[in-house]
């Protein structure tokens, strides 16, 4: 059977992240027989390639935000070609799968894993027989919906193909050229971040199996030596939520890794589990940066409200002891947190700055469904307006659904913390800076900066072809979500 994906990633559009989940799913159709492609979303491209590809399942992978984009879009492919099936996975089909009752032209969502559980799905809809009894599924069938059990989560991560890089990279030269390839070595979280579904998730599984998977170090090695024998790759990025969970695997990575293959990495941490002994040894296997969660420089708000249980020491300690081994920090943070202020938010930046962070990312705070901080938000009444009006462009131009005070500063911000924490601003200035109604050129600002960082952060030569894609692609990807059209 033919499945036709449907995301934002191929051709021109591709940056750094590469639809990991779409290519395990591709993945594991191909090894049972079938067949999959993919298109970016335009009606053209999808007729253009159902006339080669005549599919019989379009399928797409939503996130909160761009979830109703792609309905429009489903809607208007539907009307053009009734024969199609439509399927919806990912994190907002997974929480809010009761999108399907309000919209006819959405045939079935799958939640939660889907490598097993689409794979079963597709050989039930090709017999024809009892495909909406397929565990996972909720499904449209004669007028009827379905809401079937969840299965039990996969155990042994070793068991699953490689991520099908061919989907991508064969319609993609710049995917397929792109030095920069991601990977990830386990699934799960055993963190309760408030602002993050996992809390959710491993409620969603209970009792279906142990949620926190990781994969073997052999395995993990090599699929990176079958990814650096076909396609161009001079880094290797992993995209765990914590990639030093477990450190005796994190030792035994790192000690074969810089014999086998000693690419330079990037990979993700949180502050308080970074040690010396864990550094060290990331350095030995060219870790190059680590991304770490900040979040908010306010103690206060990072404990009660988004529940990380890390104070500012500990962020800070963790920042100097990366540094101490040559490794740059990039941070992830979020501006208008519920029950904060403008002074919260410029302690944020304060702590970036003492941590001495290479590249501040930022984002005004986005309450996804099926978190503990939507319903904190709903339950005070915070919100602006509906998050079922919430768009792709809109959290690009770094807008908040909630009800802020001082919210043109705080999203101006947003846009300069970067910058301001690279050239070490003193705190006043960037309060006055941020007082200016200079929103447009601080967004200007924001992408050229971030396209400048993109080009000298990463340890390899870019020809000056490679260094204007960059910027090329950062206009690209913020236009071209802010001006997705159904046509």
């Amino acid at each position: 059977m033919k499945v036709l994906f449907v995301n934002s990633n191929p051709e021109r559009f591709i940056k750094d992240r590469e639809p990991l989940g779409i290519m395990c799913l591709s993945a594991t159709l191909k090894r049972a027989g079938h067949e999959a492609m993919l298109c970016s979303p335009r009606i053209r491209n999808v007729e253009r390639v159902l006339q080669s590809f005549p599919a019989q399942i379009i399928a797409y992978s939503i996130t909160t935000g761009d979830h109703n984009f792609y309905l429009m879009f489903n809607e208007a492919v539907k009307k053009k070609n009734r024969e199609l099936f439509s399927v919806f996975g990912g994190p907002h089909a997974t929480f809010m799968a009761g999108f399907i009752e309000d919209n006819d032209s959405v045939d079935a969502v799958c939640r939660g894993e889907g490598d097993h559980a689409f794979v079963e799905f597709v050989e039930r809809f090709e017999s024809a027989k009892d495909y909406h009894l397929t565990p996972n599924f909720y499904v449209r069938r004669d007028g009827k919906i379905y809401r079937n059990p969840i299965r039990n989560l996969i155990d042994d991560l070793d068991t699953l193909p490689f991520p099908d890089r061919e989907l991508v990279y064969n319609p993609s030269r710049l995917a397929r050229e792109n030095k920069i390839k991601n990977f990830m070595t386990m699934r799960g979280c055993p963190y309760h971040c408030s602002y993050c579904f996992n809390a959710s998730y491993n409620e969603l599984y209970k009792g279906k199996g142990k949620t926190l998977r990781r994969r073997s170090v052999d395995n993990v090695l090599n699929e990176i030596l079958d990814v650096t024998a076909k396609y161009p790759l001079e880094l290797v990025y992993f995209r765990d939520d914590t990639f030093i969970l477990f450190p005796d695997w994190v030792m035994d990575f790192c000690h074969q890794y810089k014999r086998r293959i000693n690419i330079p990495i990037v990979c993700t941490a949180r502050a308080d589990l970074i040690t010396e002994h864990i550094a060290a040894e990331l350095k030995k296997a060219n870790c190059v940066s680590i991304e770490m969660g900040i979040e908010t420089g306010n103690n206060d708000i990072s404990n009660r409200v988004l529940k990380r249980n890390m104070d500012r020491k500990q962020i800070i300690e963790g920042a100097h002891i990366l540094h101490s081994y040559g490794i740059k920090v990039l941070s992830e943070n979020m501006i208008g947190i519920p029950g904060s202020n403008l002074a919260h938010d410029l302690e944020t930046y304060v702590l970036n700055r003492k941590c001495a962070v290479y590249y501040a990312n930022s984002s005004m705070l986005q309450p996804y469904f099926g978190t503990d901080i939507y319903e904190y938000i709903k339950k005070l009444n915070l919100f602006n307006r509906n998050i079922q009006d919430s768009t792709p462009e809109g959290y690009l131009r770094g807008e908040s659904l909630l009800k802020l005070k001082h919210r043109k500063q705080r999203e101006r911000l947003n846009k300069v913390i970067a910058i301001s924490v690279k050239l070490r601003l003193p705190t006043w200035l960037v309060k006055s800076l941020i007082y200016l109604p200079l929103k447009q050129v601080y967004a200007l600002v924001h992408i050229v900066f971030k396209g400048y960082c993109g080009s000298k952060l990463y340890p390899f030569r870019k020809s000056f072809k490679e260094q204007i894609q960059i910027f090329f692609q950062l206009f690209e990807q913020h236009h071209f979500l802010g001006n997705m059209k159904v046509k």
